[in-house]
């Protein structure tokens, strides 16, 4: 920590995290002073679709926050395609990838890289210009600090953290990244699911995901070098034939249901049902292309530990441990929390 970040903690310090969920901004914020958490509150606003900036009220809430603080950071949670982790740190291993590293920005770890695309980077940028942004986070620097709090694998483990709007999947040895995906998740690719079942092969696929953190307020790919971190993954399929996913279908099927049954079933189970298969499908193709792409270091997988910070249905799980053969763990998470909490540790060290 330097000698301002030592004075600095004895001041306010605000930290807010800003995610997306159920159409909605989420912000979490935490109040810190000389280590100690004086206070916590959290506000939420409504996305616009087809928006590139935030809601008026929220940049006003944003900036009247950072008026009453002394120091205020806020953290976003990145979600967009542009990003990804490879296993590797050459420029031979990148071009391996189909990633052009003349475009992204590039964290080298000891055997891994992650990377974000300029284009991904200037889009958030634009959308908060008006309040300003301190640290992005990926989805796999969040589910890299979560499995580190536990004791790491020596064995292969697939590691999914599952969002309303996404999954993410890594497979890691001990610290070291073996395999990584991250899908996108929307409601009308979960309605086709629920309707349609055996359509997985026209399903679209996101691949690549990972994180980024700490972001300057800079207009130009010059100044990007002041990010602090990026943490992500490449991309993923899965190992066993779609149809094994048939025995999820519970009885209420449209065809055999009832009017009357028909009438008791909401458009949430709807959506929670094709969900479920979508995630499913996602953990199929991520497996398959671990173990039959030669790139990978394929050893068999016999462990999954889940953070959900959504909804994961115990038919899903059941799903999971019996027919892809994993020995299942669950956590239920606060993503919000979790992405502030990292904040925290990074702005003090």
């Amino acid at each position: 920590m330097g000698f301002s970040n030592k004075i600095q903690k004895y001041f306010t310090n605000l930290f807010i995290s800003i995610t997306e969920e159920e159409g909605l901004y989420k912000l979490f914020s935490r109040v810190v002073k000389n280590g100690s958490i004086k206070s916590k509150f959290d506000k939420t606003f409504e996305i616009k679709s087809n928006d590139e900036k935030l809601p008026k009220e929220m940049e006003d809430y944003i900036i009247s926050l950072q008026d009453k603080y002394n120091y205020v950071y806020t953290t976003v949670l990145l979600n967009s395609m542009g990003q990804g982790a490879i296993k590797g740190v050459s420029d031979i291993e990148f071009e391996k990838a189909s990633v052009d590293s003349k475009s992204v920005k590039t964290i080298k770890f000891k055997t891994w890289s992650v990377y974000v695309s300029f284009i991904d980077i200037s889009w958030v940028q634009k959308i908060y210009s008006n309040t300003g942004i301190d640290l992005i986070y990926s989805p796999f620097v969040v589910l890299y600090d979560l499995l580190s709090n536990y004791k790491l694998k020596n064995k292969p483990t697939l590691y999914i953290l599952n969002q309303e709007g996404s999954v993410t999947i890594g497979i890691f040895k001990g610290d070291t990244l073996l395999f990584g995906a991250f899908y996108k998740i929307n409601k009308d690719d979960i309605l086709v699911s629920s309707i349609d079942v055996d359509d997985w092969e026209s399903e679209e696929e996101e691949d690549t995901v990972e994180n980024l953190s700490s972001l300057d307020n800079s207009e130009n790919e010059e100044e990007l070098e002041n990010f602090d971190d990026l943490s992500q993954l490449d991309v993923l399929d899965s190992s066993f034939d779609d149809e094994e996913f048939s025995d999820i279908k519970d009885e209420r099927s449209q065809e055999d249901l009832t009017d009357s049954q028909m009438e008791d079933i909401s458009i949430e189970d709807i959506e929670l049902y094709g969900r479920d298969l979508e995630i499913y499908k996602f953990l199929n193709k991520a497996l398959k292309e671990y173990y039959k792409n030669d790139i990978y270091e394929s050893d068999f997988v016999e462990q999954a530990i889940i953070f959900d910070a959504y909804d994961m249905s115990q038919e899903m799980v059941e799903s999971i441990e019996n027919d892809l053969l994993l020995d299942l763990q669950m956590h239920k998470i606060d993503i919000s929390e979790i992405i502030c909490n990292l904040s925290v540790k990074e702005i003090y060290g």
